[in-house]
């Protein structure tokens, strides 16, 4: 198998004239079943990184250099992955940093991992056996182990210890199912979201524990905006599965709305409860429909397929029976047993809008949603979410 190890660099020359030595004469040597590569990728640096990176391919063959612009910590890594998959012809890569806060000495911990079955192979900090470093301040301490729970807890994975960790090696047969070229950020947080997709497209996980060590030479490039970034990208990826549900809500919050006024106004110019239901409920349809059509489910490729307005209006009106069947015969059955009217907190209120409410939460919700997805717009997402801000130097 070849593994391909991407070290970016951006004024390394330091840290890098030490790491290769140690590589090829220490750890290569110990990693006897695999074919092992170093990547360089160097965002111009202007210490001479990439000059000394070429002097030591003049000595090791098994080492390359890719040059490029200063875009970001992810931007250097998406690079380097799609130059070792396309051009090299990787099995898996490795991302590892050049400060020495990986220690060289665990990389065969992770490629044995590998071989054992393993398709993502995280170096774990929060596992046992693992830490963070003891120089750490309190401040990064928390900010830390805080931000690893808040990944964790969001996207409801508690298998996974460490989620931030940036010592990772990966099959290139699950990294070529990642959109490399739409991550939300170039900076810190693509790791988490290379590692989000990964999951969920089946990858097996294994963490191993690591050291993290503090820098030998140089400072750390991680800004605050990396850090609010990553709480963004943590919560865009946690919250999309859910983006749709959320829009019905909206909309169907509105519907309410719209229903409750409308019986409201029909039950004041002497119109009958049941009737007035009815007219409601048919409100709320036309409303939900409008703005589900534009809004809700207006990425679904049903859009485009299920003819005219007018035809999909039809088949929303047909669909949507049962919902105002249960609420006309909830309510003719509510007012039967309890009377036209109700006291609430003092207040009288007809019985068909208090017990709508109810009604509309338990059944109705539940009943909508799953008609509109699977007879209304029974399709998958066209896309999933895009990057705005996040694709920034």
């Amino acid at each position: 198998m070849k593994i391909v190890i991407i070290i970016p660099t951006y004024n390394e020359r330091t840290n890098i004239a030490k790491l290769i030595p140690l590589l090829e004469k220490e750890i290569f040597p110990r990693i006897k079943s695999h074919d092992m590569y170093v990547l360089v990728v160097d965002d111009k640096s202007p210490d001479g990184t990439a000059e000394e990176v070429t002097v030591f391919m003049k000595q090791w063959k098994n080492i390359q250099l890719l040059s490029g612009d200063k875009n970001g910590l992810g931007a250097a890594y998406v690079r380097g992955m799609k130059y070792a998959m396309e051009k090299m012809q990787a099995d898996a890569v490795m991302e590892f940093d050049a400060d020495f806060q990986h220690d060289p000495n665990d990389i065969p911990k992770l490629i044995t991992a590998l071989d054992d079955g393993a398709d993502y192979v995280i170096g774990s900090r929060y596992i046992e056996g693992g830490s963070i470093p003891k120089e750490w301040g309190l401040d990064r301490k928390i900010l830390s182990i805080f931000g690893n729970w808040f990944t964790r807890v969001v996207w409801r994975n508690f298998t996974i210890h460490d989620m931030t960790s940036g010592f990772k090696l990966t099959k290139t047969s699950f990294l070529k199912k990642i959109d490399l070229d739409n991550l939300l950020s170039n900076h810190f947080a693509y790791k988490m979201q290379i590692l989000h997709d990964a999951v969920k497209y089946g990858a097996k996980v294994k963490e191993v524990p690591i050291v993290f060590l503090e820098r030998e030479k140089g400072t750390s490039k991680i800004s605050k905006k990396d850090q609010f970034e990553s709480f963004y990208v943590v919560l865009r990826l946690g919250t999309y599965p859910y983006k749709r549900f959320i829009k019905f809500m909206v909309v169907g919050g509105t519907g309410f709305f719209l229903q409750f006024l409308t019986v409201y106004i029909a039950i004041h110019f002497g119109s009958e409860q049941f009737i007035a239901a009815m007219i409601g409920g048919e409100t709320a349809i036309l409303s939900n429909f409008v703005l589900n059509n534009v809004w809700t489910f207006g990425d679904t490729k049903s859009i485009k397929q299920q003819g005219s307005f007018f035809k999909r209006l039809v088949k929303f009106n047909l669909a949507s029976l049962g919902s105002i069947a249960i609420q006309g015969v909830v309510t003719y059955f509510a007012v039967a047993a309890l009377g036209e009217q109700m006291n609430v907190l003092g207040l009288t209120v007809p019985t068909s809008m208090i017990i709508l409410i109810p009604t509309i939460i338990l059944l109705v919700i539940p009943l909508n949603y799953f008609i509109y997805n699977k007879v209304i717009w029974k399709t998958q997402y066209l896309q999933k979410p895009k990057a705005d801000h996040a694709k920034t130097s």
